[in-house]
């Protein structure tokens, strides 16, 4: 699952990456455009979808294991590790997502000129950075959920089930 996760980070910060190059080398012709817009209409919904699965699952393991935790009477040391380590990465994911999304927006107020196109180039060079530094963080965040998990798997093991003798 993680696995799956952070390809789809992977892929749609390279088209993202594609897009940026296809806006400064591609022949300006009539189906530049075209090509441009596709690019990034298909890298801005793989960061938003990939980010946006990377929230949601880190969020579902949460829950899981906080309950497991809550059922184990194992006190509140996996709770406190899971709110840090969404705090270390929903910020930034976040920003990644907000970015993306404006930078397609944008896109079309430069497309008609109702933008200066410096503007959405600039975004789309932010956009970049951030999307390549959530990705990073992702992959860290999403090893020590990992971790997490083994650690609560094993522990869940080691825990007397009440009833059983």
């Amino acid at each position: 699952m993680v696995t799956s996760l952070l390809t789809l980070n992977v892929l749609g910060t390279l088209m993202l990456a594609a897009t940026i190059a296809a806006g400064y080398f591609s022949p300006h012709g009539p189906g530049w455009m075209r090509q441009h817009f596709l690019l990034a209409l298909g890298s801005t919904f793989l960061l938003v979808m990939g980010h946006s699965f990377i929230m949601f699952f880190l969020i579902a393991t949460g829950v899981e294991m906080k309950a497991m935790e809550k059922d184990g009477d194992w006190g509140d040391s996996f709770r406190r590790r899971i709110v840090g380590m969404k705090a270390r990465a929903f910020p930034l994911m976040t920003g990644a997502l907000f970015l993306a999304a404006a930078n397609f927006i944008l896109g079309g107020g430069a497309h008609t000129r109702a933008l200066p196109a410096l503007v959405h180039e600039a975004l789309a060079w932010a956009t970049l950075v951030v999307s390549a530094l959530a990705l990073r963080r992702e992959w860290q965040v999403l090893g020590d959920n990992n971790r997490l998990i083994s650690e609560a798997a094993s522990r869940r093991e080691d825990t007397p089930v009440p009833g059983r003798g």
